[in-house]
């Protein structure tokens, strides 16, 4: 029967540092032989080694006998993180190596990852906190409801106004024009060419303004409409299609014997005609 060797455990005893931790370890470097964890074990645990007697890898908060403000004040961010109907990555308990952007950080310094998260997080829910209780108390009690649907435009009676748009300028102001290369749409200018581009704009404002004014002042007059009685002149529906003046050209219509005639327009082709054929012509129709 084969002897039973010992029984061998994967991982040290505490404390140790875990295999990847990049941090300092006292002595560590005049060490060989041994695993990382088992020496770092020795190392810690040793008291001929000088150190720090507060160990990296501790709690995020001291111990309970230190006093009930630690207790209290982690309850109280316990409690308004649940609250929070935001994003949950920011809590009381983070793990170092997290990358993302932790508001208030820039803030502290010279202390454990956790414990500058945890300070950073809880100056930032207190500054939400207070514009939250901010913007309410500025909140008026009762509603107001606006005069004007927009306000009108601040227009300064002694400083020039270089923002006024010129269509609002006095008809007869000089600055009443638009810069050299401007390439918006100006009205009334399509009708207007060599001129320099201000005053071409400038005659163009003025004209456009005078029929805006035009407009305005037929909209607010009244309206009359006057119909003419009916006529007692009789209306003769026949309207004769050949006349002594003969036929517009383009006329599509059918002219008789047009085909035969040559080497004459065809107004003088249609004139032609009626002087030809006056006999057939009977005006008692069109009478």
């Amino acid at each position: 029967m084969a002897a039973v060797g010992p029984k061998r455990t994967t991982f040290c005893n505490e404390p140790y540092y875990p295999p990847g931790y990049c941090g300092y370890s006292p002595q560590f470097h005049f060490q060989y032989g041994d695993t990382y964890g088992k020496t770092t074990s020795r190392l810690l645990t040793d008291p001929n080694v000088a150190k720090s007697g507060r160990l990296v890898l501790a709690d995020l908060f001291p111990a309970e006998n230190s006093g009930n403000d630690v207790t209290d004040e982690r309850n109280e961010w316990k409690r308004l993180r649940k609250q929070s109907w935001g994003d949950k990555k920011l809590n009381d308990k983070m793990v170092p190596g997290y990358t993302g952007y932790i508001p208030k950080k820039e803030d502290h310094f010279g202390t454990r990852y956790a414990d500058i998260c945890r300070k950073a997080t809880k100056d930032f829910s207190n500054e939400m906190s207070a514009a939250k209780d901010k913007r309410r108390a500025l909140q008026p009690r009762m509603p107001m409801t606006p005069k004007l649907a927009e306000p009108k435009p601040y227009v300064s009676l002694t400083q020039p106004q270089h923002s006024v748009s010129p269509y609002f300028m006095n008809i007869n102001d000089g600055a009443k024009t638009f810069m050299s290369g401007y390439t918006g749409f100006i009205p009334r200018s399509r009708s207007r060419f060599a001129l320099v581009y201000p005053k071409l704009t400038r005659e163009s404002l003025k004209e456009f303004t005078r029929n805006q004014q035009e407009l305005k002042l037929l909209a607010n007059r009244e309206v009359s409409i006057n119909q003419p009685g009916p006529s007692d002149l009789p209306v003769n529906p026949l309207q004769p299609i050949y006349i002594n003046g003969g036929l517009l050209p383009h006329y599509t219509g059918y002219l008789p014997g047009h085909k035969f005639r040559v080497g004459m327009t065809f107004g003088t082709s249609s004139r032609s005609f009626h002087a030809t054929n006056q006999p057939r012509y009977n005006k008692s129709l069109f009478a």
